[in-house]
């Protein structure tokens, strides 16, 4: 499995306010690339979520037309930014130039594409609905690659923890074993972050959304 070099990651993040040869950034894109390398001016390694998470202030985030994923995945010890592309039926799909791609429903991860060991589909119609005050458990349905490439299903049973709004919690069984990811809604109703389990080689991912 590979995965972007250090160097392309400060690039995603900077992709939106003119991402290129630094030395001819704007001052608002500058900061940015400043704060997200060393201070010679060569890249540094993968920023960590911190330190990306601070580099979208709101005067960045105004030069952003559409929402932001800002993703740590800590098992690739890394991480990211990704812009949406695309909402189809209700499934958003936010990407990095590089082709990593993750799509959401509802918030929900339902597909990862270019980390190696990808999600490749999800059912979490039942998820979305416990996660928004209608149930106290729910099935999710994962769909993976096995080594001959055919399509294998993982079902979890979940159980949900703590009001909306105030960190979810939800803890999930397969034969995989237990699983935990945890929610916090915002005002909107839409998940202002998330940790998400993906896959066993993945393991969790933290997301943050920035609108």
């Amino acid at each position: 499995m590979s995965f972007p070099r250090p160097h392309w990651f400060l690039c995603a993040a900077l992709a939106l306010a003119g991402c290129g040869n630094a030395s001819n950034e704007d001052d608002l894109t500058g900061q940015l690339w400043e704060r997200l390398t060393s201070s010679g001016g060569a890249p540094a390694e993968a920023p960590s979520f911190d330190a990306l998470r601070a580099g979208f202030t709101p005067a960045v985030m105004a030069q952003i037309d559409g929402p932001v994923l800002l993703v740590s995945i800590p098992t690739l010890g890394t991480a990211a930014a990704l812009t949406r592309t695309s909402v189809n039926n209700g499934v958003e799909t936010f990407l990095t130039a590089d082709g990593i791609s993750i799509s959401l429903q509802d918030g929900l991860v339902v597909a990862t594409r270019g980390l190696g060991f990808d999600l490749m589909t999800a059912d979490v119609s039942e998820v979305s609905r416990a996660l928004r005050g209608g149930q106290s458990s729910a099935v999710r349905i994962h769909r993976y690659l096995d080594g001959e490439n055919q399509l294998v299903t993982r079902s979890f049973v979940c159980r949900y923890t703590n009001p909306v709004g105030q960190g979810t919690q939800e803890q999930c069984t397969s034969r995989l074993g237990i699983i935990e990811n945890s929610y916090i809604v915002d005002k909107n109703g839409l998940f202002s972050s998330s940790r998400q389990w993906i896959s066993p080689q993945i393991g969790d991912m933290r997301i943050e959304r920035r609108d």
